[in-house]
């Protein structure tokens, strides 16, 4: 695998014909107390390079930024009790404002989160982004798209939910007492997707629901966003296995799951992987409907249950596949490229580092659709 040493000048402009590219962000030279820093993998140029767009995907004290299934990507920059954001898109270098976050000392915002658009198109008059914490049921939105970002009709607003607990676990005996239960814990969105203007996620095993925030006008500061339910079973695993993780896809204005399912609970041990489609249209409780033909796209998984999915043969990619990295537990350099249609597997390396220690799991940069 070659590598470009510094790719930190390189532009907007050149950065776009590289997507998507595979983000390794890591502490340089394996020193936790050295200058982070970016491997960043093209799979359409099958390059590996560093640093690129560095002023603007990094971390450091005083910044932040999230990657969106959108390709969107937002930015934070820290000025005490007062962070300045905006949308930054990674092919044309363009950025869209946004407003300003004051801090509250009871709800900080934490690196540990994933973000979405409520809509593919930022400029959409009803488009919100939705920064989701990781740790904790709750998180942070705003409107994208007004003519005054300073209105205080349209500032950040935080969020609170509940979507019921996880199943309680008894503890052990001890003696003659009698048995007690853990105390709940909250259950936590973590399988989602923004599909029609909503944000739709997995309440396993039950069912699935939506966010709505349409009534979150910037004109109505004091409505909150609605959850919907629907009564859409989840989608199984694969037949033989009892492990597995899942991921939400919208892909052509359709929705999709992918399931990747493990033998013997073992993560790096996988048995079968799935795609299944939505159709919104059935009145029966059979709404997955299992596909191998995903079209002309590509579906492009993440650790923290976040996937994308990209145009193939406009990017320089075959069609009907899904990148992940192999190896769930390890942080090596392993990507996995699965073949829908001929239900193979290919491996590729795309680091030979043995050093990193990553500062989150890698994530996808992706033109914005």
């Amino acid at each position: 695998m070659v590598e470009h040493k510094d790719a930190s000048k390189i532009g907007s402009s050149m950065m776009s014909s590289y997507l998507p590219l595979l983000v390794f962000h890591h502490h340089r030279d394996g020193q936790e107390d050295n200058e982070d820093e970016m491997l960043m993998f093209s799979i359409s140029k099958q390059s590996l390079h560093r640093n690129m767009e560095r002023r603007h995907v990094s971390a450091g004290n005083s910044s932040m930024c999230w990657t969106t299934p959108q390709g969107w990507i937002l930015l934070f920059q820290d000025h005490g009790t007062v962070s300045s954001a905006c949308l930054w898109n990674p092919s044309t270098g363009d950025k869209l404002p946004l407003p300003d976050i004051v801090g509250e000392e009871e709800h900080q915002i934490q690196y540990h989160n994933v973000c979405l658009l409520s809509h593919k198109d930022p400029a959409h008059p009803q488009c919100v982004v939705v920064l989701f914490n990781c740790a904790a049921p709750d998180f942070w939105y705003c409107h994208t798209a007004t003519s005054d970002n300073s209105s205080s009709n349209n500032n950040w607003r935080y969020h609170s939910y509940n979507i019921g607990n996880y199943p309680s676990i008894p503890k052990p005996p001890k003696g003659k007492k009698a048995r007690r239960r853990i105390r709940p814990v909250k259950k936590i969105i973590s399988i989602m997707a923004s599909f029609r203007g909503k944000i739709y996620f997995t309440n396993w095993p039950k069912d699935m629901r939506a966010i709505d925030f349409s009534s979150c006008t910037s004109t109505a500061n004091h409505n909150r966003p609605t959850f919907q339910k629907f009564n859409i079973p989840d989608v199984g695993l694969p037949n033989g296995l009892c492990s597995g993780r899942q991921w939400l896809v919208e892909s052509q204005d359709q929705l999709f799951v992918v399931t990747i399912g493990f033998i013997a609970f073992n993560p790096n041990n996988i048995g079968a992987i799935e795609v299944h489609r939505m159709d919104f249209s059935s009145s029966t409780q059979e709404c997955w409907h299992r596909v191998h033909d995903i079209g002309d796209v590509v579906f492009l998984l993440e650790d923290e249950n976040m996937a994308t999915s990209c145009a193939a043969s406009a990017l320089g990619l075959k069609a009907n596949q899904i990148f992940f990295m192999k190896n769930f537990m390890d942080d090596d350099g392993d990507l996995c490229i699965f073949d829908l249609e001929t239900n193979s597997q290919e491996i590729t390396q795309v680091h030979n580092r043995e050093d990193l220690i990553l500062c989150r799991k890698p994530f996808w940069i992706v033109p914005p659709s």
